[in-house]
């Protein structure tokens, strides 16, 4: 028989402020094995592009759907002409369909009077309505979702049977929820002020330099980075003593010291002179800073203990580069970002050795994910840490998220080297960058140029200045009377050429001295 048609069911929310809570309804499904074979989530921003107004697109792809799950949290959303937020509008369309629908409310009762007003007449006006459960992380949303979609099957006369109940309850309890926990030993003074604002600015695309300093404690709620940083789960507030206290997520990533409480926190770096570990490494770098800051130093690390040479071609001369950037950094966010924070007594290790960078992330991948399925690039994203993972976003450190191992991949083997080795080593998560050996000039080079001669300045130069840029490439500087001897030509024709490429506007040569020799060196302003 036929598998029956899967059960559509759109997730409707504010995608900025709730994009983790959106990838959490994909991961359940994806890692449930009997919600996997009958339902299929629909996010618009996983759709393919339509040629529709986005308006009409959502609307649209919701009504190819069977049920409406509607996730709100603590803003309305941006409001179009009707004056309502794209989320308030699915709901009216999901009513107008008497489609089923279920509502999942972020937070607690406590935490109602801090919710957007719009946000609370939407509540108010579907409370009474419809079924809504809350929740307090991803771990209570994924049962909840789970509960509601199972009881939806059944309509259709599908269960799951026993062993696919056990496997879909051990996924959902193995996920952390390490960086939503609440901290009581430290308080939001214990957070850097310069990086709450930095966040707040990503997130709201507000910033005022005082914002943070001239707040007084008897108007919290408008504060914009208190409330930023509460809708986003990285800071708390204590009822009982109204003091704002980070959450784990929000001191690891915010904290002036977080290694204070989290000893785990640290990376450490190390480059050997061998291809092993062995005496004193040329150098170290012992990193127990905020994620942000720790990402940096941990990518500035690399960077200066890796080969760098450059290359001619043609009329260019191009940085060759021992690995690429990209792919290094998206290693070391996923390293700090995905890590399990729960083994205390590990730290990251990040490696140089003569031939390879090993990256040691302490925990095996996070259900669903398996070693074997990112070899293969056939996964769903799937974070262990979300709201560290959605910070580290907001501070540019991860251009998309869950698809870090692809670019990976495409980076490193774009220019030229091996694949790296995805891999695991007593309950750690390994990759390793294996290098180019001793030819480093094979390597193609990474983005543009150090100095070019473009076309329409190549077109006004004669033959002979032609020659003497192309020297100036290849060696990098020379005297007047070393071109002539090398380009066999007169050097009272070099010294004029020379000077009609100094004075030109801006100069393609410079020029070091005043006497007869005088060093000439192309003027590379991009160096």
């Amino acid at each position: 028989m036929n598998e029956p048609r899967r059960l559509s069911v759109f997730v409707s929310s504010v995608q900025k402020e709730l994009e983790n809570e959106r990838i959490a309804v994909t991961e359940l499904v994806a890692s449930d094995p009997f919600l996997g074979r009958h339902v299929r989530p629909v996010l618009f921003e996983q759709m393919p592009g339509s040629s529709l107004p986005a308006q009409d697109a959502y609307l649209s792809a919701l009504g190819s759907c069977q049920v409406y799950l509607g996730i709100l949290g603590f803003e309305y959303g941006r409001k179009g002409e009707d004056g309502l937020s794209a989320t308030h509008r699915e709901y009216q369309e999901a009513k107008r369909r008497d489609m089923p629908t279920y509502f999942f409310v972020k937070g607690d009762s406590s935490q109602d009077s801090r919710r957007d007003d719009d946000i609370k007449a939407f509540f108010e006006a579907v409370r009474d309505s419809h079924v809504y459960k809350r929740f307090g992380n991803y771990r209570i949303l994924k049962e909840e979702v789970r509960s509601v979609l199972l009881a939806e099957l059944e309509k259709r006369d599908l269960r799951p049977t026993d062993q696919e109940s056990a496997i879909a309850v051990q996924t959902i309890a193995q996920a952390s929820d390490f960086d939503s926990r609440l901290v009581d030993r430290a308080d939001d003074r214990d957070l850097d002020g310069q990086l709450m604002l930095a966040f707040t600015k990503a997130v709201t695309g507000k910033f005022e330099d005082d914002i943070f300093p001239t707040i007084s404690e008897e108007d919290p709620e408008k504060n914009e980075v208190r409330r930023t940083l509460l809708n986003r789960g990285l800071i708390w507030r204590n009822n009982e003593t109204g003091r704002f206290h980070p959450t784990s997520g929000g001191l690891l990533l915010l904290g002036q010291n977080p290694e204070a409480i989290f000893p785990q926190v640290r990376v450490a770096c190390n480059a050997w002179g061998g291809k092993e570990r062995g005496g004193d490494p040329l150098d170290r770098l012992d990193l127990k800073e905020a994620l942000p800051h720790a990402v940096e130093q941990a990518f500035a690390f690399l960077k200066r203990n890796m080969r760098h040479t450059t290359r001619v071609e043609g009329f260019s001369k191009v940085r060759i580069d021992e690995y690429p950037y990209e792919a290094l950094r998206e290693a070391v966010v996923n390293a700090v970002a995905h890590r399990d924070y729960d083994l205390q007594g590990s730290c990251i290790r990040i490696d140089k050795f003569e031939d390879r960078i090993e990256i040691l992330s302490p925990g095996l991948p996070p259900a669903p994910l398996t070693v074997e399925k990112l070899n293969r690039l056939d996964y769903v994203p799937c974070s262990r840490n979300p709201n560290i993972a959605r910070g580290l976003g907001f501070f540019e450190r991860i251009e998309e998220q869950g698809d870090g191992i692809r670019r990976i991949i495409n980076a490193t083997t774009g220019m030229g080297l091996p694949r790296p080795t995805l891999s695991v080593r007593d309950g750690h998560f390994l990759i390793v960058f294996h290098g180019p050996g001793d030819d480093i000039q094979k390597l193609k080079p990474q983005g543009r140029p150090v100095f070019e001669v473009k076309g329409d300045l190549l077109s006004g130069l004669n033959q002979t200045q032609r020659k003497i840029v192309a020297y100036l490439l290849e060696h990098g500087e020379a005297k007047a009377d070393d071109l002539a001897d090398t380009l066999g030509v007169a050097g009272s024709t070099i010294r004029k050429n020379l000077k009609e490429l100094r004075d030109r506007k801006p100069p393609l040569v410079t020029q070091d001295g005043t006497t007869k020799g005088a060093a000439y060196r192309l003027a590379e302003s991009r160096e």
